[in-house]
């Protein structure tokens, strides 16, 4: 990584901002610190009746009422709190929202999600992913540049009974701004250390009474974080482009059609990892011989029909998204030639989904659906071995690589109905949902020895899943500010091909499947000045999909553990102690482990922690706004938070990992009528910890975790 708070490359425009920044930023927060004092002075004399918190809704389709409502764990993100919080893409989620933990991998390709203990490192992800609500089933589609996002929904459980594939440990919702009635514009740009650039332009335009477009363009920079000390070069500078169009169609009260498409087109260096000690838990230098980068083009569309009846609604949903992406990987990290890979994958997907439900507010309630996609993949691999590698394995070769193709076909159907049924305070409902899938691999393995190829093997194969899901949920309304609710549902995550193996019995993984049990309550007091969510949750698994790396360490696949379990709980608590501060405490403590899991006879690691979930994560923070008045300025608002996150492991032999560390970030800005002026900081205090780490070749690797950056931002709307 590069030393010291700020990047300390030479230049006279780098100095300057750096100089002009932290002065500004002291400045500011001086003057905002005095005159808030003087600002808590005349709150004391005012009266608070006529001040509370916004009602919470979760707008996840199939759900859409008041949280209170929901039988379920649930966190929405709003707007406000996306912009001050700097929620740029999936990752940052995790400072939000409890036992929610995606660690940052180093580059958009391998995106894992952990939501109670529930994930997967590789293939397909534990925790679904809907944005505008097109499915996103590719883990290298997850991590996407985040711009006019309107709100962000995270249910926490399984949610397979209405959403069915990948929705394991729970579901992500996504939704961006929806063309409006009125035309608009704004323009955003922002910029920090590390030569950190992000601009976004966007535009709302009605084409009459029943037609809105929205467009928006955002581009994204930076340098880099991190040095590669073999080239003196920037390991992780990146690069992305992307544009979204949305066009609204409002015909009448009872019929709308929504269009979406989105494209990105990232191109990206990586990756930032370093050789690690487990003894010492430290790693060392970035330092490898080969440049690596990912590459990648993301484009997802979707079209959402909504129509109003007498007593139901009907829901139309078809979706299409493509991924061509492309890596180059230095697999050793290390300056010696051993090992380099090429991966190119190109990804089709299709999916539709029809829903039909009752209208709300009756003694009972119903809703049925059916859900089917097709998926395509195809990829190739290819393992150069360098002079280095040629030598330490003894290989009688001057020139040897092997190219593994693997053409991956998933396709699948889905039905699903759901009773509710209301009396008086009680609410029961009951669902379920049959889910077949099926999948099919097309692989050939070529070697290639002093540009002599041989095929050493190739086949087809095919497997199918067929699963029933049931859910059983029970709320009890004390009344309108006490609601205890409990939940059972059943978990599921479908087996599948390996796109990396060495041994045939490493072609393929099985299901796993999971019972989930949660019983909580949500409360407001005060007049709806306090907010509370607390949720204690069991999850009993078997058959638990593992990331592994193959016997050679030159790629990964996941085994089946025996029979874990992960239990723990949740509280949000927001409050509004007085006008315009929020304050808000988010805890999150999760105990998750295998019960029994013999890899083999030499080990054995029942009675361990799973790798990559904290044993708790909290969030703590306030935001305070005032006016002012004056001719230059309107409002004031200071944004604070601070998040924690405890001792968690790496690997399932517990040996290495990454104990307690906290991230300090804020966000200070001036708003005068329609423009925004305002500087953030992330991980202010430059908290030295790390953020991913895998075992490879005999070796273990680490990526250092973020420095602290800093920037502004000026945003215009008109």
């Amino acid at each position: 990584m590069k030393n010291g708070l700020w990047d300390a490359r030479p230049g006279f425009l780098h100095c300057l901002f750096k100089k002009i920044m932290k002065k500004l930023t002291l400045l500011a927060i001086i003057v905002v610190s005095c005159y808030a004092v003087t600002r808590a002075q005349e709150v004391k004399q005012d009266s608070i009746k006529n001040y509370k918190l916004d009602e919470i809704v979760i707008q996840s389709p199939k759900y859409n009422r008041n949280i209170f409502e929901i039988p379920a764990a649930a966190t929405m993100v709003s707007e406000r709190l996306i912009e001050n919080s700097r929620v740029e893409d999936l990752t940052s989620i995790s400072l939000v929202v409890p036992n929610f933990f995606m660690p940052d991998y180093g580059s958009k390709l391998t995106s894992p999600v952990y939501i109670r203990g529930v994930g997967n490192r590789i293939n397909t992800p534990s925790v679904g992913l809907y944005v505008d609500d097109v499915p996103y089933f590719e883990k290298a589609a997850f991590n996407f540049d985040f711009y006019d996002v309107e709100r962000i929904e995270v249910l926490r459980g399984p949610q397979g009974t209405l959403y069915g594939r990948n929705a394991m440990g729970g579901l992500i919702n996504v939704f961006t701004k929806k063309p409006g009635k009125k035309q608009s514009t704004s323009v955003s740009v922002d910029y920090g250390n590390y030569n950190q650039i992000r601009s976004n332009v966007t535009h709302n335009q009605p084409l009459g009474k029943a037609l809105s477009v929205q467009a928006s363009l955002n581009q994204r920079h930076n340098d880099g974080f991190y040095e590669n000390t073999f080239s003196q070069t920037e390991v992780d500078k990146i690069n992305s482009y992307s544009g979204r169009v949305k066009a609204l169609l409002s015909p009448s009260d009872k019929f709308n059609v929504l269009t979406s498409i989105q494209y990105e087109d990232s191109k990206q260096g990586g990756y930032p990892y370093a050789l690690f000690d487990d003894q010492e838990m430290k790693a060392g230098d970035i330092s490898y011989d080969k440049e690596s980068i990912y590459n990648r083009q993301l484009l997802s569309a979707g079209v959402n029909m909504n129509y109003s009846g007498p007593g139901f609604s009907l829901r139309v949903n078809y979706s299409y998204q493509s991924l061509d992406d492309f890596q180059e990987i230095d697999q050793d990290f290390t300056p010696q030639s051993l090992f380099f890979v090429v991966q190119d994958q190109q990804l089709k997907m299709f999916a539709q989904e029809w829903n039909i439900e009752s209208a709300k507010g009756g003694v009972y309630n119903w809703l049925f659906g059916t859900f089917g996609f097709k998926q395509l993949l195809d990829k190739a691999v290819t393992v150069e071995y360098g002079e280095d590698g040629l030598a330490k394995y003894k290989l009688p070769f001057s020139q040897y690589h092997y190219t593994k193709f693997y053409d991956n076909t998933n396709s699948g159907i889905a039905f699903f109905h759901q009773s509710t049924l209301d009396l008086g305070g009680f609410s029961l409902s009951a669902g379920i949902r049959a889910d077949y899938e099926k999948a099919t691999l097309d692989y050939v393995h070529d070697l290639f020895m002093n540009g002599n190829r041989n095929n050493a093997d190739a086949f087809v194969s095919e497997m199918d899943f067929f699963e029933i899901l049931p859910k059983v949920a029970l709320k009890y309304s004390i009344d309108e500010y006490l609601v205890p609710y409990a939940t059972v549902a059943k978990g599921y995550n479908s087996g599948g091909f390996n796109s990396t193996f060495e041994r045939d019995e490493d072609r393929s993984f099985k299901p796993e499947h999971s019972w989930n049990y949660e019983a909580g309550v949500k409360a407001k007091w005060l007049q709806q000045r306090i907010y509370a969510n607390l949720a204690f949750f069991y999850i009993d698994w078997v058959n638990q999909q593992i990331y592994q790396a193959v016997p050679s360490g030159t790629g990964s696949m996941l085994t089946n553990a025996g029979k874990s379990e992960s239990k723990g709980v949740e509280l949000e608590l927001k409050a509004l102690p007085a006008r315009n501060l929020e304050t808000w405490v988010n805890f999150g403590y999760n105990k998750a482990k295998f019960v029994e899991y013999v890899k083999n006879e030499n080990e054995d690691y029942s009675g361990n922690y799973l790798p990559y979930v904290p044993q708790y994560s909290f969030n703590v923070g306030g935001n305070y706004h005032f006016n002012v008045r004056a001719n230059w300025l309107d409002r004031v608002n200071i944004h604070l938070t601070y998040n924690g996150f405890g001792k968690h492991y790496w690997h399932e032999s517990n040996e290495a990992y990454q104990s307690y560390y906290g991230l300090l970030n804020h966000r200070v800005s001036f708003d005068k009528d329609n423009i925004t002026f305002s500087f953030w900081g992330k991980n202010i205090l430059n908290a030295t910890y790390n953020s991913f780490y895998f075992q490879a070749l005999g070796n273990s690797y680490a990526q250092i975790g973020k420095p602290a950056t800093m920037g502004v931002n000026l945003k215009i709307s008109f």
